[in-house]
């Protein structure tokens, strides 16, 4: 199953720009020595995310976004901002409460030079406040990811930790998604989209709504400050650390896979 992003992206690069200028991106120098990452807005990083991410739309919580700038354009943007679970107490066990962000977002358009995530991702991560220690990300298998980009930038792979977690009773397809014209919302999405999850109110607004089982989100950690740090932190989640996984088929560009 190929990724979301890749299919759009390919669908993007055959289209022709029904801009006034033609295809003009022909014409951006897309040398990733050049590229310039630096703090973008929220503006721009909705206008990427909205065409190209697997959610369609911003998370709730977002406090930092990132651009990866060719000739001053902009070739993706990545989003950070609050682990939504960081206020239920779960990262006190792992020592993470304070100090956890979430890189919930991201996505490269179709022009962009294919190691532009690597790149945005890595930099981006160094230009986050000092207190931020621990970056996770979560991958969706229903958008066909498996997290490319986090193994080519060093991430380690825990997996479900719901799944991971013996109190909880996980199953494959225990949890809900909601599908509206083709496109799948989980629980914070439908929230933060409709304001509920209850069929019946979506169903006034979107008649073919359907409900369909969903699996637990896999996910991904990262470490900045000093080699203590970096050390300590990574020792707390050690056990459950898991080899990458992989897809059947590998041919696929480095695409900036993140979804919350």
């Amino acid at each position: 199953m190929k990724a979301h992003q890749k299919i759009v992206r390919d669908e993007m690069a055959q289209k022709k720009s029904d801009d006034l200028f033609g295809n003009w991106w022909d014409e951006v120098d897309v040398d990733i020595s050049k590229a310039v990452v630096r703090e973008t807005t929220q503006e721009t990083a909705k206008k990427i995310i909205e065409e190209y991410e697997w959610m369609g739309c911003l998370a709730a919580v977002n406090w930092y976004f990132y651009g990866i700038f060719f000739d001053n354009v902009c070739g993706g943007v990545v989003c950070y901002g609050q682990e939504y679970i960081e206020n239920l107490g779960i990262w006190d066990k792992y020592g993470y409460t304070g100090k956890i962000i979430l890189l919930n977002r991201g996505a490269c358009v179709h022009w962009a030079h294919p190691h532009s995530a690597s790149k945005l991702i890595r930099q981006s991560m160094k230009m986050l406040p000092k207190k931020y220690e621990v970056v996770t990300c979560t991958v969706d298998d229903l958008a066909g990811e498996i997290g490319t980009i986090y193994q080519a930038c060093g991430f380690d792979y825990v997996g479900s930790m719901r799944d991971a977690n013996p109190n909880v009773n996980s199953r494959k397809g225990d949890r809900s998604a909601w599908r509206i014209n083709g496109k799948l919302y989980g629980p914070r999405a439908m929230r933060q989209k409709f304001g509920t999850t209850k069929i019946d109110s979506i169903r006034k607004k979107h008649p073919n709504v359907e409900h369909v089982k969903q699996n637990s989100k896999g996910r991904y950690f990262a470490f900045r400050g000093s080699k203590k740090s970096k050390k300590e932190n990574k020792k707390s989640i050690d056990y459950l650390i898991k080899k990458y996984p992989k897809r059947k088929e590998t041919n696929e560009l480095d695409v900036l896979l993140v979804s919350a």
